[in-house]
């Protein structure tokens, strides 16, 4: 069996994301190692984000 992948959508408050209702970027096919990154490298950049991650099926 393949490893589960997830898509990961970032989303933030501030006034320059307005315009896309909040959305910052999407990023697909990501692994979980992958998501856990992302997510500790958005903590400590970005504190102001937060990531919505699904599932692929």
């Amino acid at each position: 069996m393949s490893e589960q992948l997830y898509t990961v959508h970032a989303f933030s408050n501030l006034p320059e994301h307005a315009p896309s209702r909040g959305g910052v970027y999407i990023v697909a096919d990501l692994t979980q190692a992958q998501v856990e990154d992302l997510k500790a490298r958005e903590a400590e950049q970005h504190p102001d984000r937060w990531l919505k991650v699904e599932e692929q099926s």
